[in-house]
């Protein structure tokens, strides 16, 4: 009794471990417990069908495709170790990447038979070098990659990205096994969140698609972005193809080709290039998905397509959210544990979110993945999923509006004040 007790005496203000202390939120968890619910089988099963997908893109993009009997093998080689005039350690087969998914054979590239990543695509066309007979397939298959992310949100990162599955497996392994260090990140991201709700203006002026995508702070994805397309068409190749860690994992058609650009070997695949793709997850020990939040001109890009979806959109139900408030329909509604479940809860879905969106004040979900982990987390079954909504790109536009209205609205006061005075 003296334990339920001290939950009537908690500031309500207190949500985080850090403003309450690690042990007493630890020791107000069991009896939270008792109105917590579990996420049903049926959430869960999102969970397990996502990294099913996952793994079988990470087979498909780093192991090479038995059906590529006419594919060449391309030379590994050093840049430290005998250099690229050297003979090759060893020789990799060609297979699927994201830079190019074929769909019917290696020496098959016709409008419609593949894929190509929209950046490396973007760049590959902006160089001025693709011949008259491969523009119509290239423009093809960059669209092709489009439409599911313009259709159902930026599910290529969330659910195909082997980077982004390599990354995503890292940050379990964290929260597992490194658990202080998990609560830094929190910590870290918590911030950061708060430095952009609380930012005017854009850090990137050169991007006006910065408040689409909803993140003010991926001003060096921006920047990554911008100076890749750019840099492309003045030294015509693939500039960012050079170093892209998802182009470096699965041997990518443009990665390859961008170095024989630069070096003049048939497609070398160099050793010591492997390092980007490592340094790329291991970012995330500042925060989750660092690489693939602030850096990635790839995940930008698609970002600003998925903006565009209508689908499959989750939003919060405040009268089940107990951070909005208790929930009527909780067993100890008259014992009002709510705050204790608000320290225990410390917006969940925030939290768990790998791109850090602020459902319960109406973040943009131009940057969703469709992961769906706020779904499945979700204690209090206050996350539900809308099959149909406005998509983030209007509401983006609408914000936009709003904030040029109230600035022209508090200029013209402020002209009628020095007036009067």
């Amino acid at each position: 009794m003296h334990a339920e007790r001290k939950l009537f005496l908690v500031d309500t203000a207190f949500f985080n471990r850090r403003a309450v202390g690690e042990s007493q939120a630890s020791a107000w968890e069991p009896l939270v417990n008792r109105v917590r619910r579990k996420s049903s089988k049926r959430r869960r099963s999102i969970r397990y069908v996502r990294w099913t997908v996952k793994a079988a893109f990470v087979l498909v993009f780093m192991l090479p495709i038995v059906y590529f009997v006419t594919a060449p093998k391309f030379p590994v080689l050093s840049l430290f170790f005998g250099g690229l005039t050297r003979e090759p350690f060893i020789l990799l087969p060609y297979g699927q990447s994201v830079c190019s998914l074929l769909l019917v054979s290696y020496d098959y590239v016709g409008p419609g038979a593949w894929l190509i990543c929209p950046v490396g695509g973007l760049q590959t066309l902006l160089t001025g070098q693709v011949t008259i007979v491969l523009l119509l397939p290239t423009i093809v298959a960059l669209v092709l990659f489009l439409i599911p992310n313009f259709v159902l949100g930026n599910v290529f990162c969330g659910w195909a990205c082997p980077l982004g599955t390599l990354i995503d497996s890292f940050d379990k392994a964290v929260e597992r096994f490194m658990p202080n260090l998990n609560l830094r990140r929190e910590e870290y991201a918590k911030q950061n969140n708060e430095k952009e709700r609380s930012t005017q203006g854009f850090l990137c002026p050169t991007c006006f698609f910065g408040k689409i995508i909803g993140n003010r702070y991926a001003s060096v994805a921006n920047g990554v972005l911008v100076a890749s397309l750019v840099g492309s068409a003045v030294f015509q190749f693939p500039v960012f193809c050079t170093i892209c860690p998802i182009g470096i994992s699965t041997k990518g058609m443009f990665h390859l080709k961008a170095w024989t650009r630069i070096t003049g070997a048939m497609m070398p695949i160099i050793f010591e290039l492997w390092a980007i793709p490592a340094i790329a997850i291991l970012l995330s020990l500042r925060m989750k998905r660092y690489w693939c939040r602030k850096i990635c001109p790839v995940g930008v890009t698609l970002n600003i397509a998925g903006s565009f979806s209508p689908l499959v959109r989750p939003t919060v139900v405040s009268e089940k959210c107990v951070m909005k408030g208790c929930p009527k329909d909780c067993e100890d509604y008259h014992m009002d544990y709510c705050a204790a479940c608000r320290v225990v809860d410390r917006k969940r879905c925030e939290r768990v979110c790998p791109q850090g969106i602020n459902l319960l004040e109406k973040g943009s979900l131009g940057r969703c993945t469709r992961c769906m982990e706020c779904y499945i987390q979700c204690d209090y079954d206050a996350i539900r999923i809308e099959w149909v909504g406005e998509p983030a790109v209007f509401s983006a536009f609408r914000r936009l509006k709003n904030r040029l209205r109230r600035r022209e609205t508090s200029r013209s006061s402020k002209l009628l004040d020095r007036k009067n005075i």
